[in-house]
């Protein structure tokens, strides 16, 4: 595996390799290609040598763009993002949302090719990605968009129509040959995915013709606060001359977890946000940055079993501050509402025979939690700490059973209403205080 400072080290000395894979997380991968693509490619060259293209352009293009000799003599670079599009399988949901961030920045032609080679398996053209609804998006393709993706989504569907736009063909093999049979001097592939199957044919062209680069953050323990994040820190206030206090970077760590692209984002909002302040404090970050680790969703679960409406609301609405598309915050969110409200009626059941009075912890652990520990065993199912046990068998005593199972219906017919175009914030908002009630 190759290490970036002996890559920059080559390319600066002129001996960069013909391929260069970085995968890893999508911001630590996407900026160090670019890095090394400057570093291969001098700046008055970079107008005509540096070709960034979308993975969705396809794998011809792609060639096409590699075998061309450069105008002049010197290094070229082609920076292909998203190379995950070439693996068997794809993640709709990611896809979509590279989609929109493709059309949100600007690049039409990429956006709207790869939202056409997403939708090809299900027989899908140009005009069918506006008209259709969002069952049949769910159900031919995996995924839907929002309501608040309509309009960028007519105005792709009109753009691809009037360009005349259709999915690439699915031809790997012409990029794979073009670069086996040899590159021209001086050009060079630079491949950016977050994750590709290990026997994949480009991991083995890398390994073969050039580099394999993993680019993730490292931790130092188990902790979040262990995470480093002083190369995106550095990337993204060093050119301002800014600086984050130890215990703010702590904070916006626990507020946002490990998704580094995020964290660089809000980054940004917080030099904006600072001003001419040099050092960005916690009580900056406790203004404007919201709380959206994982944790949230599993205490968006834990609200609902104890019954607490407030926070349960106020979790939904930490989450909707931060994101543009209620869509995207609504459906994790009824996925913990849901799992919360199985676990209840589960428990329900289990502990409908017990006598009327309330166990104390101890009597539970010694009479009850052996039987269950046997009965989660024998299923393969993970048994969870005693405690916790005795947490949901109380919190079973609170609502009758057929409680329980009134809201799993009402699960079901929020699933439904989202992806049928119900209004996603209300929908999450009645359902929750029906819940909690």
């Amino acid at each position: 595996m190759a290490e970036m400072p002996q890559l920059l080290e080559e390319a600066a000395a002129g001996k960069g390799r013909p391929v260069y894979l970085f995968e890893g997380d999508e911001y630590l991968a996407r900026t160090s290609a670019r890095e090394l693509a400057d570093a291969l490619v001098p700046e008055k060259d970079r107008a005509l040598n540096l070709i960034l293209v979308d993975a969705s352009a396809g794998a011809r293009e792609i060639a096409s763009h590699l075998v061309t000799v450069a105008m002049f003599a010197a290094p070229k670079a082609v920076v292909v993002e998203g190379a995950d599009v070439f693996a068997e399988e794809i993640d709709a949901e990611r896809e979509l949302t590279r989609v929109r961030e493709l059309w949100q920045g600007k690049r039409q032609r990429d956006a709207a090719r790869r939202l056409l080679k997403l939708v090809r398996p299900a027989g899908w053209a140009a005009a069918d990605l506006a008209a259709a609804s969002a069952a049949k998006w769910r159900k031919d393709v995996g995924a839907a968009p929002s309501n608040e993706d309509k309009p960028w989504l007519q105005e792709l569907s009109a753009f691809a129509l009037d360009q005349k736009l259709v999915a690439p063909p699915e031809d790997l093999d012409a990029l794979i040959k073009a670069v086996e049979r040899g590159l021209p001097p001086k050009s060079h592939l630079l491949l950016v995915a977050e994750s590709l199957p290990p026997k994949h044919a480009l991991v083995r062209l890398a390994a073969e013709k050039g580099a394999h680069v993993k680019r993730r953050a490292e931790r130092r323990g188990r902790g979040i606060d262990t995470l480093d994040i002083s190369e995106i820190v550095a990337q993204e206030l060093g050119s301002l001359r800014k600086k984050i206090a130890r215990d703010a970077e702590i904070e916006l760590k626990n507020r946002l977890g490990d998704d580094l692209r995020l964290i660089a984002t809000e980054l940004q909002k917080l030099a904006l946000f600072v001003a001419e302040k040099p050092t960005i404090q916690r009580e900056d970050v406790e203004a404007i940055v919201a709380p959206v680790r994982e944790e949230e969703f599993f205490a968006v679960a834990e609200a609902v079993g104890e019954g607490d409406p407030g926070k349960a609301l106020q979790l939904l609405h930490d989450e909707l501050r931060r994101k543009a598309n209620p869509g995207s915050v609504a459906l994790p969110f009824l996925g913990s509402v849901a799992s919360a409200v199985r676990k209840a009626l589960a428990d329900s059941a289990r502990y409908a025979g017990l006598p009327p009075r309330e166990l104390g912890y101890n009597e539970f652990q010694s009479r009850i939690f052996p039987d269950l520990e046997a009965e989660l065993s024998g299923r393969g199912q993970k048994v969870p700490h005693p405690f916790v046990a005795y947490l949901g068998y109380k919190r079973s005593r609170r609502r009758p059973r057929a409680f329980w199972r009134r809201m799993l219906v009402r699960c079901a017919e929020a699933d439904f209403d989202l992806k049928n175009g119900a209004e996603p914030r209300l929908l999450m908002e009645r359902l929750l205080v029906e819940v909690c009630a």
